[in-house]
């Protein structure tokens, strides 16, 4: 069923830019971009500096922070990406957290896995379902074992996830129209449910080139024909701006196009609330469409990882 955005917009729009890379020299001229066109959004953070290969700004650092402040203060989500990059076991999550709330005001709503860290909740093979599950688990965890729902591992914080956490981020696609590949979106899963409440899907803009593909006019103009939803998935630390403090062209065009569109633009909770209250009771994702979605995901996988040369 086509869902009825408010104030008769045609579509909704978000994006979730994860804080990998992101200092506030290559991310904050999009931001500036974005209130100036009044397009409000989720930007997802850490509390502790890397402890591994990742960079990228966090609430430690007090030049970030105030950025972060500044960006919740103009209506922006400000979102969870885990305590830091790297291994974070569950007192220092737990104390990230209630310092999270301290500087923010309000514990994350949404949280985003982040690569390797073994804390990542249902992470890794077990994001999906079979037989994707174990194909997953031999092509691409390299004997990485995410236990953030372990209660008996170290990096166990899912009780704290299960309490705080509304919405988590799972599977990514290729298409605008997040809704279109993930219809039954804000969902829970049975085998999930012990720590984790909803989980949603996201729109694949892993970096400029990869967004401003997703984001040409004539997949805005189909969005909107649609009448879909996409949450676009993003890291704005990856080339958006360049050495110099610019902003790309190509991305600021694109947005400036999506811009002029009857869309609702929110941050990504937001969307999730309005269409969790629209299906009116829970919805738990069954096996058959868990199967679809995951069938989906592992073709558009494999044909990046043949064929665009990731």
């Amino acid at each position: 069923m086509r869902l009825t955005w408010p104030d008769n917009k045609k579509f909704a729009f978000t994006i979730v830019d994860d804080t990998d890379m992101s200092t506030v020299f290559n991310t904050k001229p999009v931001y500036d971009l974005l209130l100036n066109l009044g397009i409000r959004t989720t930007k997802t953070v850490w509390i502790y500096p890397s402890r591994d290969k990742f960079t990228g700004g966090c609430l430690s650092d007090n030049d970030y922070m105030t950025f972060i402040l500044w960006l919740r203060d103009n209506d922006f989500e400000i979102a969870f990406h885990g305590a830091g990059s790297g291994d974070f076991k569950r007192q220092e999550i737990i104390l990230s957290l209630e310092i999270f709330n301290q500087i923010i005001g309000y514990y994350p709503k949404l949280h985003v896995n982040h690569a390797n860290n073994l804390d990542g909740i249902y992470w890794g093979q077990k994001r999906f379902s079979l037989p994707l599950k174990i194909i997953y688990k031999l092509l691409f965890l390299n004997g990485l074992k995410f236990s953030g729902e372990n209660i008996d591992s170290s990096y166990f914080w899912g009780d704290i996830c299960k309490h705080h956490v509304k919405y988590i981020r799972n599977r990514i696609y290729t298409n605008i129209n997040t809704l279109k590949y993930d219809p039954y979106m804000p969902y829970k899963e049975v085998e999930k449910e012990l720590y984790s409440n909803y989980w949603f899907s996201s729109s694949d803009g892993y970096d400029v080139n990869t967004f401003c593909s997703l984001m040409k006019t004539e997949d805005i103009d189909r969005l909107s024909e649609e009448g879909g939803c996409c949450i676009a998935y993003t890291h704005f630390g990856s080339g958006f701006v360049d050495e110099y403090g610019k902003l790309s062209q190509k991305f600021k065009e694109n947005i400036e196009y999506l811009s002029s569109k009857n869309a609702w633009f929110a941050p990504a909770s937001e969307i999730l609330d309005y269409m969790l209250e629209n299906k009116g009771s829970d919805e738990y994702l069954s096996a058959l469409n868990s199967f679809k979605m995951d069938a989906i995901w592992f073709v558009e996988r494999v044909y990046r990882k043949l064929f665009m040369k990731e």
